[in-house]
């Protein structure tokens, strides 16, 4: 599934989740949990709350969609969903994608994140049953 193209100062870059082909901004990105997000953004608040800094209404709002959608409640829960996802053969996006997604079989998993669709059903399920267990624990 080939998204358009899209026109980035007059230069046409194809995208492209099967290949896992981004524009040139995001080629080396660093892909977030929404869990790292909430982090982050609820660290940023405790900062500036100190200062006496008043944020706009779309922090607000992305921080409550960060923690609603968080699966991973601490930091020692999201370290070791990246580690064990690290070890396997994922990108980046195939990592933040499936711990922000929990998809539950590997077709579901695959029609989520369609570049998942070059790995076997049985390789894919043990990652998603691996995942599920540090959910369960979590």
């Amino acid at each position: 599934m080939t998204d358009p193209l899209i026109k980035r100062s007059g230069i046409q870059e194809e995208e492209d989740l099967t290949t896992l082909k981004f524009p040139r901004d995001l080629k080396d990105a660093k892909f977030l949990l929404n869990s790292e997000v909430a982090i982050l953004l609820e660290h940023r608040k405790g900062i500036s709350e100190s200062e006496g800094t008043e944020f706009p209404q779309t922090f607000h709002k992305t921080l409550a969609y960060a923690e609603k959608f968080s699966r991973y409640k601490n930091k020692t829960s999201i370290k070791q969903v990246r580690t064990a996802l690290s070890k396997q053969n994922l990108e980046e996006f195939e990592i933040a994608s499936l711990a922000n997604l929990c998809p539950e079989i590997s077709d579901e998993a695959k029609s989520l994140i369609p570049s998942l669709k070059k790995m076997e059903d049985d390789e894919l399920q043990a990652i998603l049953d691996e995942l599920s267990n540090l959910r369960k624990f979590n």
